[in-house]
């Protein structure tokens, strides 16, 4: 089986950088601005910078931003940001916030997802406009692209609580944000997802891999494909290329069919053997649009991952995998693949009978020789 020809991945760019780092906010001397030139000819930059809202404070947690975010005026002034955990209304003062009740029920929407530690809500930005409003501006905060603030209606938020033990010492429980994705009702282009965000705090804590991960869960579920809003950011490629990595190799060690009985049914005419493909009998093979349907990556992505790992090749002019499991054991230890799910299966309070979701044609499991893509 020979490679197929090199061609140039839309995320050719991102694959020789690192990942991105936090953004710094570095002090300017008094009496300079941003780029080091005299204050009294630079001074609308110097005030723009001071206005900026520097911290914010959410729940036992103080946070310092990394970017502006559209507040309104009279709320940059103070510098420091006081959030409701429940509603993510913005304050000035701690008496305020201290003193500020939630009229709404807390958490909002409908919970799509839960287990020992966390649950995530489905939330309608058209239902709970000024609850996605805050949390919009307060991603801004955050995110440098986010450029989506008021205009919300068309999109569904899916929000990420940790449960906590509430501090009155009560059997009750608390939650405590920590991070989100959005996705639009109607996409376009097949996007499952068009931003994403994991507070400060939590990074590194493997969320934001959750959250890649539910976004295809849901996918999946609508017996579709998709994939993340382009284009992706540097430290986004990163995040996406690593679960594309996971899910993947998960599917290829997972149950599939065996290459004799993929022959079978998918090859009408018997026209190709296994002597002609010189297979051993732990291979298998697969198809481009098989391994889309199974994992919800859309087929350019598994396309790339493919090829990003070594693993694709060319048969009969079909994009097609056929490694053994040795060879796969082998990319996820030079790859340091954790191919462990991260979410439970059983967590997902959603199925494809729901109105919400369309159930997956029985057209949607069946391969054919020519898949492809």
């Amino acid at each position: 089986m020979r490679k197929p020809p090199a061609k140039r991945s839309r995320y050719s760019e991102h694959v020789e950088t690192s990942k991105e780092q936090r953004p710094k906010k570095t002090p300017h001397a008094k009496g300079q601005s941003k780029n080091g030139t005299n204050a009294s000819t630079k001074g609308k930059e110097l005030d723009e910078e001071t206005s900026e809202i520097q911290r914010i404070i959410l729940g036992n947690y103080s946070i310092a931003t990394w970017y502006s975010s559209p507040y309104p005026d009279e709320y940059k002034g103070s510098q420091e940001l006081y959030i409701c955990q429940q509603c993510l209304k913005y304050m000035r003062y701690r008496e305020t916030l201290e003193a500020h009740s939630c009229p709404d029920p807390f958490p909002r929407g409908r919970c799509v997802y839960e287990d020992a530690s966390m649950v995530l809500y489905e939330v309608d930005g058209k239902a709970h406009t000024l609850y996605c409003q805050n949390l919009c501006l307060l991603s801004k905060l955050f995110l440098d692209q986010k450029t989506i603030y008021y205009d919300i209606g068309s999109f569904l938020f899916y929000v990420l609580l940790t449960k906590q033990q509430h501090s009155s010492g009560t059997d009750s429980l608390a939650y405590m944000f920590v991070g989100y994705f959005s996705k639009e009702k109607a996409p376009v282009e097949r996007n499952n997802l068009a931003c994403i965000l994991v507070l400060p705090p939590f990074r590194g804590q493997s969320y934001g891999q959750m959250l890649i991960e539910l976004s295809y869960e849901l996918t999946k579920l609508e017996g579709t494909t998709g994939g993340p809003e382009q284009p992706l950011s540097s430290q986004g490629f990163h995040s996406y290329r690593s679960y594309w990595r996971r899910a993947i190799v998960q599917t290829l060690l997972g149950t599939t069919l065996q290459t004799a009985k993929y022959l079978h049914h998918s090859c009408e005419r018997k026209r190709h053997s296994l002597e002609a493909l010189s297979l051993a009998d732990n291979q298998r093979i697969y198809s481009v649009s098989r391994l889309a349907q199974l994992t919800g990556i859309r087929t350019e992505d598994v396309l790339f991952t493919l090829e990003d790992l070594g693993l694709l090749g060319c048969w009969h002019g079909k994009y097609v995998v056929c490694i053994s499991d040795e060879t796969i054991r082998k990319v996820i230890a030079e790859r340091s693949i954790n191919p462990a799910l991260r979410i439970d299966p059983n967590g997902l309070l959603v199925d494809r009978n729901d109105d919400e979701y369309e159930s997956l044609s029985d057209s949607s499991t069946d391969i054919s020789c020519s898949d492809h893509s």
